[in-house]
């Protein structure tokens, strides 16, 4: 059971070995004008991912469990795009016009494979050229000149990640360059590969639910909400070994499972403990990224409108306020955590149930074992809040 008043500390290892959530689509990718960033704000962040690939020209299996099927090349139709899977795909250029405006609606010649997803699974692509860099865009299911409304990746010259896509989703890929590339210029080689040849890459990750098994890592990764810990050992056996890593649900790390705080009028002091295992599942409109979270359920008094007004006793926490539902447009304020003087926040709010997001300190790579921000030895001390409802 988590406690915000009297949490009691946890090691840091924990939190930093254990837990494995999403990032958002677009790690390390490069976003280009025109391409928009619609993955769900329900999408998390994580470090180094765990993927068992099949990308080469022989078998092998993604960790999705599916086997590589070569696929037939890519062509200029979408409508009569070839199905893929995970693996490494080709094509080329040569000859093919712009059915859809190019790769993210740019412009250019493109081809198109339709991309099946056989369960819930990350989903990493990338292009690679002979003789330029191609473009990669992608479109939910349906061939659509709209990419300004439905772009979901859009990507040149690195990969790009689509966090969390469901099963038996049907994705169309195009892969194109610019219409005035001097690559289009080139005959056709006498011999040796072709300059508008391209391979497309594609990788799936297994992304688990609730219960599932977690290690070894190319199991996948725990879905948002969830991070991968060892089973605890039965109450009246706590001295045994812990059982296997499953995907645990957490505590305060998602709007669904926020921990309930009844406000009242006044000031009233919060304490979270900042070991306990989070994940970063949403996005806030003043930043937060790769950083763990506590969500925290406001249970308002009625009447209003009323100022809240949340405090930290330290830098490095910063506050996000959603009100009265769970989602980037009910966001009411949100403070970036500060460096160097505790951050506040103050926003009105109407008697209505609010969400309280609070972004963690990073972990302390180089922290000894004297402890950290005077806690007890191997752990943190307590991030103190304070919260103060001020009367109509």
């Amino acid at each position: 059971m988590v406690e915000l008043r009297r949490a009691s500390a946890r090691p840091r290892d924990l939190r930093r070995a254990r837990i494995r959530s999403a990032w958002v689509l677009g790690v390390g990718a490069l976003l280009l004008p025109g391409c928009r960033d619609q993955s769900g704000d329900e999408a998390g962040e994580d470090g180094p991912m765990s993927l068992v690939t099949t990308s080469g020209g022989g078998g092998g299996d993604s960790s999705t469990g599916e086997p590589y099927v070569p696929s037939q090349d890519a062509t200029d139709q979408c409508g009569f795009a070839p199905v893929i899977g995970a693996g490494r795909h080709e094509g080329t250029l040569r000859g093919n016009a712009s059915e859809l405006g190019g790769a993210c609606g740019l412009g250019g010649p493109d081809a198109f494979f339709r991309l099946e997803v056989p369960r819930r699974s990350d989903v990493r692509l990338q292009g690679q050229g002979v003789g330029f860099v191609p473009r990669v865009g992608v479109l939910p299911f349906t061939c659509s000149t709209d990419w300004i409304h439905r772009t979901l990746a859009c990507t040149e010259g690195v990969g790009t990640w689509l966090a969390d896509v469901a099963e038996g989703s049907s994705l169309v890929v195009s892969v194109g360059v610019d219409e005035d590339h001097p690559a289009l210029d080139l005959p056709p080689p006498m011999q040796g590969p072709d300059p508008l040849a391209f391979v497309l890459d594609v990788e799936l990750r297994n992304v688990l639910e609730a219960g599932d098994p977690c290690e070894p890592s190319g199991l996948g990764r725990c879905g948002t909400g969830t991070a991968c810990l060892p089973t605890p050992p039965p109450d009246d056996e706590a001295e045994d070994e812990p059982g296997p890593a499953v995907c645990t649900t957490l505590p305060g790390d998602t709007c669904e499972t926020a921990l309930p705080w009844p406000v009242v009028a006044g000031v009233q002091t919060m304490e979270i403990d900042p070991s306990t295992p989070q994940t970063d599942a949403h996005r806030h409109s003043c930043g937060g990224a790769r950083r763990l979270e506590r969500v925290v359920r406001l249970m308002l008094p009625q009447g209003g409108p009323r100022t809240l007004e949340v405090r930290s006793d330290r830098a490095e926490v910063g506050f996000a306020v959603r009100a009265p539902g769970c989602g980037p447009e009910d966001e009411r304020g949100c403070v970036a955590p500060e460096e160097i003087a505790p951050a506040a926040l103050s926003v009105e709010l109407d008697g209505s149930d609010a969400f309280l997001f609070v972004e963690l300190p990073p972990i302390p790579e180089d922290a000894d074992e004297e402890g950290s921000s005077g806690g007890e030895v191997g752990e943190e001390a307590p991030i103190v809040l304070e919260l103060e409802l001020l009367d109509p």
